[in-house]
């Protein structure tokens, strides 16, 4: 076994009679305000809404670059009775994002379905056979991407030459052409338009849903129905932030916050199975913790290994008994993961280890045929912070082609400008 360094914490510099008049201001410990004043909170009023930020403290939807567009168009889609088909991705953050929409769909009386790509036959973002489809079952219909989309250009180009109306919603990086959509939602947009710009798919999903609830309502204001659906799905939004590593600042801070609050005390039936089934004890408040290692590994488990439907199902079912088999099926296909991670990391280390030298190099690309291509990213993260380097891992297919890939990056490496120079 390799031993590791251990890990060292490096203290920012920092004004210590700030920190002290932080501290007996927040009447907080010093250590806390110390670590504060170092994430760039210094003023009493800012540090007090970061600790306890509130729902009113989140930012209105409508500054959201794209989003009342977007709302008008599925509001409109919804009153004509078109079907609205929500194209999502199979990762928590993408199965969290199409379950929200889709329940808010649903609810203002939408005909609504979903769309979730094979990641091990289509990968992801939106394609164009699937497209093609959606289109031929129905030309007249609606299509709402969560969580992907900013870099479909030539898709969203296919949908323009179709006549299929496509809104795009999505947080990831994008260049310097933007899909040809009837509406772009997107927070980084428009120059800073949007007061914070790292919301996660689902968090973007959940201010489009907001602004659509308030469209259905007086124009502002969302009826008591809806305020009590977007009151119970920040739980959705805590997912799908925690799962997808985004900063815990500002609203992110707010969503988990009370979105822990929200899947422990009003939680569908899905997800109280699928506790039930992780071993967490009902009705005790969660941790995030609880959503990075148990919970959202097992929504993960069935993305990864090709049925990532299965979990926005377990997510909208109102069937108990459908709940719970699929939760005890989410929790063997974790299971199933776990297994194939070990063997891969395992499979990875002998690799390496055959050949001394490469140890020396900066980073680590890696490649196998008959890797299975849905946990090759957790592989490559614990590769990575097994040899303290970045890693790339390639999954071959079993004949010629095209392998599929995955990378992470180990200490303060850029890993997407580098391999974008």
């Amino acid at each position: 076994m390799t031993a590791h360094r251990p890990r060292l914490w490096r203290i920012a510099p920092h004004d210590e009679t700030c920190v002290r008049r932080l501290s007996a201001a927040l009447e907080v410990p010093f250590l806390v305000a110390q670590v504060l004043v170092a994430r760039g909170y210094s003023a009493r009023d800012q540090a007090r809404a970061f600790l306890v930020g509130t729902l009113m403290d989140l930012h209105d939807p409508s500054l959201l670059p794209g989003v009342e567009e977007a709302a008008d168009l599925i509001v409109a889609a919804v009153r004509a009775h078109r079907r609205i088909t929500i194209y999502g991705d199979y990762d928590v953050d993408g199965v969290t994002a199409t379950s929200l929409l889709w329940q808010c769909l649903r609810l203002a009386g939408g005909s609504v379905d979903y769309y979730i790509p094979d990641r091990l036959e289509e990968g992801y973002g939106l394609n164009c056979d699937a497209l093609r489809r959606l289109h031929e079952q129905d030309p007249d219909r609606l299509v709402v991407s969560v969580d992907c989309g900013i870099a479909s250009v030539e898709e969203a180009d296919l949908c323009g030459e179709l006549g299929l109306d496509l809104i795009v919603t999505d947080h990831h990086e994008f260049g310097a052409d933007l899909p040809r959509a009837r509406a772009v939602v997107h927070p980084r947009m428009h120059q800073g338009a949007y007061p914070f710009a790292d919301l996660c798919g689902v968090a973007v999903a959940f201010k489009l849903a907001w602004a659509i609830c308030q469209r259905l309502g007086d124009g502002r204001r969302a009826s008591p129905q809806m305020r009590e659906f977007l009151r119970g799905a920040v739980g959705l939004v805590a997912l799908g932030t925690v799962a997808d590593v985004v900063p815990l600042k500002d609203e992110n801070r707010i969503f988990v916050r009370y979105g822990l609050a929200s899947l422990a005390e009003q939680s569908g039936l899905g997800m109280k199975a699928l506790m039930k089934a992780a071993g967490l004890e009902p009705n005790r408040p969660l941790q995030a913790e609880d959503i990075a290692f148990t919970l959202a590994p097992r929504l993960n488990a069935a993305g990864r290994l090709g049925q990532a439907r299965l979990a926005v199902e377990l997510l909208t079912t109102d069937n108990p008994d459908r709940a719970e088999r699929l939760a005890a099926y989410l929790e063997q296909l974790n299971r199933d993961r776990q297994k194939l991670e070990r063997r891969l990391f395992k499979e990875a280390k002998e690799l390496v280890n055959a050949h001394p030298e490469w140890r020396e190099r900066g980073a680590l690309v890696l490649a196998k045929r008959g890797w299975h291509a849905g946990v090759i990213g957790i592989v490559a993260s614990r590769v990575a912070e097994h040899f303290e380097k970045p890693a790339i891992l390639i999954s071959l297919p079993p004949a010629e082609g095209l392998g599929q890939g995955s990378g992470r990056t180990y200490g303060e490496v850029d890993l997407y400008e580098t391999l974008s120079r």
